[in-house]
Parts: structure tokens; sequence; C-alpha cells
């Protein structure tokens, strides 16, 4: 029986393997989601129910521009307060500061200015983007290296290399404040975080074999009528 989060954060943490920086040299295959859950059931209650939140907070996708704006700031500002932990209060705003300045990159390429007074993120920076719209990196490319590099790639509509852009500067990131944790449930965040990193990271193979396979089986089958194909297909 598990009497303690110490302990039991170390049992979980020990049962993960070590998680290399995306786009290495190690061959890697990420634990599977099967394998995180089974680890992650070592959590409390308690901090079973804050990972949730915090998923909902951080939780990295493609933003649609149409949602309600509004409320999903509204519950995110919720959610942070809610959070006892500063480390992880900041390492969630750091998110969704990267997540800010993706969006704001998109919303020029779509000439989409959010209009003054408009809910559209949350960040230390958003008035500074705002007043910088028609500057590249926002007047911000001192405190963000990649935002030239991200909006460059944006414009040349190479997603594949923008989503590695990011996710290495992601990794950056979580590099950066790995000292400042503890080694409890701060811990098993940061490990989701990076793992999240590296999962996206697999699918994004997976799906670059997939259509090469089928680019492969496209260009073979090219102006060649299938045998079993029926003729009125």
């Amino acid at each position: 029986m598990i009497t303690g989060d110490a302990t039991r954060y170390t049992l979980l943490l020990s049962s993960l393997p070590y998680l290399p920086p995306p786009l290495s040299q190690q061959r890697f295959i990420p634990p599977t989601r099967i394998q995180i859950g089974k680890a992650l059931a070592l959590l409390s209650e308690e901090d079973a129910q804050r990972m949730q939140r915090i998923h909902a907070v951080i939780h990295w996708s493609h933003l649609p521009l149409e949602r309600d704006d509004a409320t999903m700031i509204d519950q995110v500002n919720k959610l942070m307060a809610g959070e006892k932990s500063l480390f992880l209060r900041e390492l969630m705003l750091d998110r969704l500061e990267l997540r800010t300045l993706i969006a704001a990159l998109r919303r020029r390429e779509l000439d989409r200015k959010p209009q003054p007074g408009e809910p559209w993120a949350i960040s230390r920076y958003t008035g500074h983007i705002l007043a910088n719209w028609h500057d590249p990196a926002f007047g911000l490319g001192h405190l963000f290296g990649w935002l030239n590099e991200a909006a460059r790639l944006l414009h040349q509509g190479d997603s594949l290399a923008l989503d590695r852009l990011l996710m290495r500067e992601s990794w950056r990131r979580l590099q950066r404040v790995d000292d400042r944790h503890d080694f409890g449930f701060d811990a098993v965040v940061l490990y989701m975080m990076r793992w999240n990193i590296l999962d996206r990271f697999s699918r994004q193979h997976e799906g670059i074999a997939v259509s090469r396979f089928e680019s492969m089986v496209n260009d073979a089958l090219a102006d060649h009528k299938l045998v079993f194909e029926s003729a009125g297909a």
C-alpha cells in the first residue's frame, strides 16, 4: 500500500522511461497511452483531478478561430486561479503565451486582427502584439527568437516545418524550468508535457509514413485499371 505522495510519485516517475528531445538522433518510441494511463493511476484522487484541469489548459492543438474566445478565456483563468502550485501556474501561462503568439500569426495571415476590447488570448503581451501587428515578430523578436522563422514558415504554408519548430521551442522552454520544480506532482506534470510533445512527434512520423505509402500506391496505379475493378466503378 502506498502511504505518501513522495513514495507514490517516486514510483510513478521511476516506472516511466527517460524522454529524449524531439528530432534527436536517438531512435525512440514514447510510452503508449496505455502505459501512461497505468502510471497515472498512481496519482491521488485530488491530483488526478488537478491533472485533468491542467490538461484542459495546456493541451496543444490548432486553435479554431470560430470558438467563443470570451468563454474559453474565462474558463482558463478560473482553472489557473484554482491551481495551488506557483510553478504550474507559471508553466500554464508560458504555454498559453506560446499559443497566443501562434494564434496572432494565424490571425495576421487571415487579416483578422483582434478589435480593441475583443477577448482573444491570455498573455502578458497582447497589448504589445496589437501595437506592433505588422512587425514580423510583433516587436518581440528579442524575447522570442523563433518568431520570425515561425512567421516565414506559416506564410509559406510549410506546416510540417512549423510544427517541428514549435515542438523544439516547447521542449526548450520546459528544459529552461527543469531545475525549479519539486519532485512530486510538479515533476509528473512536466513529464506529461514532454510526453505529449514526443507523442505528437511520433504520430507526425506515422502520418508521413502513411502519406508516403499512399503516394507510392497512387503512382504505381496511375493510368492502370485495377484487375478486380468493376466496370461501373
